[in-house]
């Protein structure tokens, strides 16, 4: 694990290089306990006494997607400045990791609070409805905008490979690294999805990871779209499939618990201007849930070869017989 000494040290140091200042760091403190990135606040103080709220994006060295890259989130957030996507602003960032030893990033500070899917009952139902309403609508913004002349466009696969097929053949890859389980199902199932995937109506920014907790909301208002570590090119129908999730709703199968599943659909038609295809959301949706297999056994892996210490990555093994079935199920829905 990381020192948080030592990245306090570094990030002072690389402050004070980016921002051409001295600038002193104080309230430093870790805030996710996510399983991939490591999220810390802090104030930056400056000569003159002016001072930012901050946060630091840390990918560990034996993260759950490691190694990183800090580009596809820079990029995502250069890209989505001041757009109908609402994102905080980029501060900094290394690459190459040679402050700290690992990949990093700085971004400002966005007020709100990160929704909890599960506890979500402690909000009336009108308030739900409301949050999940925005969250539809932003995924509408998202998939209209035009990539091709943002940063965000370094994404695409120069070499004619849909970019859609080269992120699940990226998931295909990560689950044929070897652990001590084997799914004959996910084999076969993996490449039933290359051999099947669907043309997209049009091939637009997909988050990766968009669900009810990755945004910030703060007085019934989303005021940030958080954790685009997996953002890529590819069809908008993943990111709805993946956000309809029961895992990612409180077990439930509407969305935030509030909105049924046509509504869902309807309301993103509407936003996007997309017309979703019932079979290639079905195709997603088995998609997701083999992208969720893939996860668990990253996770495993983290924890079982590359001594990643974190006894939760140890538990999500348990995890893995209910996804595989539910992912059977799915690939019958689909095919």
């Amino acid at each position: 694990m990381l020192d948080e000494a030592t990245v306090r040290f570094a990030l002072e140091r690389h402050l004070r290089r980016e921002l051409g200042n001295e600038v002193g760091i104080d309230g430093f403190e870790r805030k996710s306990s996510g399983f991939s990135w490591i999220t810390y606040s802090f104030v930056a103080r400056a000569v003159g006494g002016i001072s930012r709220k901050l946060i630091l994006r840390v990918g560990p060295p034996k993260g759950l997607f490691a190694p990183y890259s800090v580009l596809p989130q820079v990029h995502a957030l250069q890209s989505l400045s001041g757009t109908g996507v609402p994102v905080p602003e980029l501060v900094s960032f290394d690459p190459d990791g040679s402050d700290l030893g690992c990949p990093f990033f700085v971004c400002e500070h966005v007020e709100g609070d990160v929704p909890v899917p599960w506890a979500g009952s402690r909000l009336s139902e009108e308030h739900r409805r409301d949050i999940a309403g925005q969250f539809i609508a932003i995924l509408g913004e998202l998939h209209k905008l035009d990539w091709r002349e943002m940063e965000l466009a370094s994404l695409h696969a120069e070499s004619g490979e849909r970019d859609e097929v080269r992120a699940i053949a990226g998931w295909c890859t990560s689950l044929a690294r070897p652990t001590a389980r084997y799914y004959p199902l996910l084999d076969w199932g993996g490449r039933w999805l290359l051999d099947n995937c669907p043309l997209p109506p049009r091939r637009t920014i997909v988050h990766g990871d968009y669900r009810i907790g990755n945004f910030l909301e703060r007085e019934r208002r989303i005021t940030a779209i958080l954790d685009w570590e997996l953002v890529h090119l590819g069809d908008p129908h993943e990111d709805l499939a993946w956000a309809l999730m029961p895992t990612f709703n409180g077990r439930s199968r509407k969305l935030y618990g509030v909105l049924e599943r046509d509504e869902v659909i309807d309301h993103y038609q509407r936003a996007s201007g997309i017309e979703i295809s019932a079979k290639s959301l079905a195709y997603y949706e088995a998609f997701a849930l083999y992208q969720a297999a893939a996860i668990q056994m990253r996770a495993v892996r983290a924890f079982e070869v590359d001594h990643f210490n974190d006894m939760r990555m140890a538990v999500m093994a348990s995890q893995m017989a209910s996804i595989v079935r539910a992912f059977d199920r799915a690939l019958e829905a689909a095919a």
